[in-house]
């Protein structure tokens, strides 16, 4: 009974300190600089045709270079490749705003990553950040990054139907 007892309290105090030192990170919220410069202003059209990648990464440079605010993206479709957020940056997307990822390969390209804790070259997500401290997306627009077309699917996986078309 004592080995029992002596057993059960040395894994109580072991918890315990192996709970103390494990102690997750206090998270804060980013707090932003009230200047807010919109795409606009870099030249990015809301048609859905204009990629408007240079337009948005130029926007997010200028403002991160003074200390960083937020970047409007307002109503409207707006077509883009790859978004890079810088320090201080927090990107908001509009109610009524569409941000589309291209569908075209071409425009991520290969960058240093990782795949399931190894080395890789991996195309660019379509937002990143890297050493980026002190950003966030917010807004009640959309974001659509085109899933579809990194989703290749096997030819399995498809119905029949869907088989006969794919030919």
């Amino acid at each position: 009974m004592k080995k029992v007892i002596l057993l059960k309290s040395f894994t109580i105090l072991f918890l315990f300190v192996f709970a103390q030192k494990d102690k997750l990170p206090v998270i804060k919220s980013p707090v932003f600089k009230k200047d807010t410069l919109s795409i606009k202003k870099y030249g990015a059209v809301a048609d859905g045709n204009t990629l408007n990648t240079k337009s948005i990464n130029g926007a997010i440079d200028a403002l991160s270079k003074k200390g960083g605010g937020v970047i409007l993206i307002p109503a409207g479709l707006w077509l883009t490749g790859p978004i890079v957020l810088k320090n201080n940056i927090n990107l908001h997307i509009a109610n009524g705003a569409t941000l589309l990822f291209t569908a075209d390969k071409n425009e991520y390209p290969l960058v240093e990553a990782n795949w399931e804790g190894l080395p890789q070259m991996r195309n660019q997500s379509p937002i990143s950040a890297t050493n980026a401290s002190n950003i966030g997306i917010t807004g009640k627009g959309i974001i659509d990054g085109n899933g579809d077309v990194w989703r290749a699917v096997k030819i399995d996986k498809l119905t029949e139907s869907c088989r006969l078309t794919q030919v």
